[in-house]
């Protein structure tokens, strides 16, 4: 197909065909390491540059700034979700597409989903900015909260959406091709260039929580130009394209990223909800409490950003392999990569059990929220290894297009039991109980991720046992 921009003609084997051949052929661990690598990579500089924040506005000493900050974490989420329906479901859908051998219709589905992507992140930036009051009550703030996180929100959602939400989905889109190193250089260029920034604007230029924001937004703009450059330098060798010519007859491109999309998008909705209500219970002890929950929550990112890079990296490999009914590789790097994530997770337990003090104290120098911080944290890190088994399964049903069953999951762990059962542990378990609730769900919700798995990974044995 001739594309109108750059007047190249894409066709299979104008692809890359060294990623293709990764895909098909290198071994599992072979295969991990290109792709699931790069990307956890790419997810713990992401992390680190989201605790970047919430460090240097710690070292101000003021709980109350922390606070906003963490306040602010769950609204941040939902540039993630607009991110993930396009973001996820494209790349389950263009890696299908590949594996079928069908690169037009993967192009179609990258155009689709930028342009989509752009016009939901200016709806919803528009809708914070003229309901920016009733939201920031909604996620919490208080008098001593609110004029921090309404500074923070303006540059992070408002004014810095569009960018934010772009560089996740690119992020995604070129992973889907096989480009896992090349995604993982384009986020890790943005944390490292947050990080730089941060205490330019917080400490050098007084900025505050302001400046905070200020530096995180830059730092996606800057993502979205690495990620401009690298496209417009592989024309005629990748899938992503900004030209919509064609798809107008391919609408059902549209309900295919949306089958997987939304499950995913949900499941980031959800965890929103959740995140809300434990702030807004949190806050009732105080904003030292609220601050003690939101470092915690950015220190349990390791083990979780761990275990997102891996099933984000092998996402492509599973879809690719599933379209081209190669069903014992898919099987394989499922086992593999369970065995990694969990075991990742048994260390981060470790770890976390015997120096919560210390590493809480890394983000804030103050007895009491120190103090909240250690219980909290040897409290949420037994959830870990649960939730790394949980977002393994998502992923495969995300990758071969069964969105329910990765919606039932997300459902069941977020905001279906953990919401009313934070009101009932809070009641029981006063604060404490709080954070109680996440390994009780994550617990519960391995029952069900199994039950769903189990037929589905009958039907995939019983294919490959057929394969040759």
């Amino acid at each position: 197909m001739k594309d109108a921009q750059h007047k190249t003609v894409y066709t299979s084997s104008s692809h890359d065909t060294t990623r293709l051949e990764i895909f098909r052929n290198a071994s599992i661990p072979s295969a991990v390491a290109n792709f699931a690598i790069p990307t956890v990579i790419s997810q713990l500089v992401t992390m680190v540059y989201n605790l970047a924040d919430t460090f240097f506005v710690g070292q101000m000493g003021d709980p109350r700034k922390v606070a906003a900050v963490s306040l602010v974490l769950p609204a941040y989420t939902m540039l993630t979700a607009i991110a993930n329906l396009f973001g996820v479901g494209g790349s389950s859908v263009i890696s299908r597409f590949l594996g079928a051998d069908q690169p037009d219709k993967a192009r179609q589905t990258s155009t689709f989903c930028i342009f989509s992507a752009i016009a939901a992140t200016l709806i919803f930036s528009m809708l914070i900015f003229i309901f920016k009051g009733p939201f920031l009550l909604l996620l919490g703030a208080n008098q001593d909260t609110s004029e921090f996180a309404s500074n923070y929100i303006v540059w992070i959602l408002v004014i810095g959406g569009v960018p934010t939400v772009l560089g996740m989905l690119f992020g995604h889109l070129v992973r889907s091709e096989g480009g896992a190193k090349q995604a993982s250089i384009g986020m890790s260029f943005g944390g490292l260039l947050n990080i730089i920034l941060d205490p330019i604007f917080i400490m050098a230029l007084g900025l505050g929580v302001r400046g905070a924001a200020i530096a995180t937004m830059i730092s996606n703009c800057a993502v979205v130009c690495y990620f401009l450059v690298y496209l417009y330098r592989k024309r005629g060798k990748t899938i992503i394209s900004f030209v919509p010519r064609g798809f107008d007859q391919e609408l059902h491109i549209a309900g295919s990223v949306a089958a997987v999309g939304l499950p995913a998008s949900l499941q980031t909705l959800l965890s929103l909800t959740s995140n809300t209500v434990l702030n807004n219970l949190a806050s009732g002890y105080g904003s030292t409490a609220l601050a003690a929950v939101g470092i915690v929550k950015k220190i349990d990112m390791l083990p979780m950003n761990v275990t997102l890079g891996i099933s984000q990296g092998i996402l492509p490999f599973i879809g690719y392999n599933y379209a081209a009914k190669r069903y014992n590789r898919v099987r394989q790097v499922n086992r593999f990569t369970r065995i990694i994530a969990v075991c990742f997770s048994l260390l981060c337990v470790f770890v976390f059990e015997i120096f919560a003090e210390r590493i809480v104290g890394l983000f804030i120098n103050d007895a009491e929220t120190i103090r909240l911080g250690a219980t909290f944290l040897r409290i949420l890190c037994l959830a870990t290894p649960m939730m790394a088994i949980s977002y393994l399964i998502t992923t495969m049903f995300q990758a071969t297009g069964q969105g329910k069953r990765a919606l039932a999951i997300s459902v069941f762990r977020k905001t279906t039991v953990d919401v009313p059962l934070m009101f009932l542990m809070n009641r029981l378990v006063p604060l404490y109980g709080l954070l109680m609730v996440q390994p009780i769900v994550d617990t519960l919700s391995i029952g069900l991720a199994f039950a769903l798995y189990r037929d589905f990974s009958k039907k995939l044995k019983a294919k490959s046992d057929t394969e040759g």
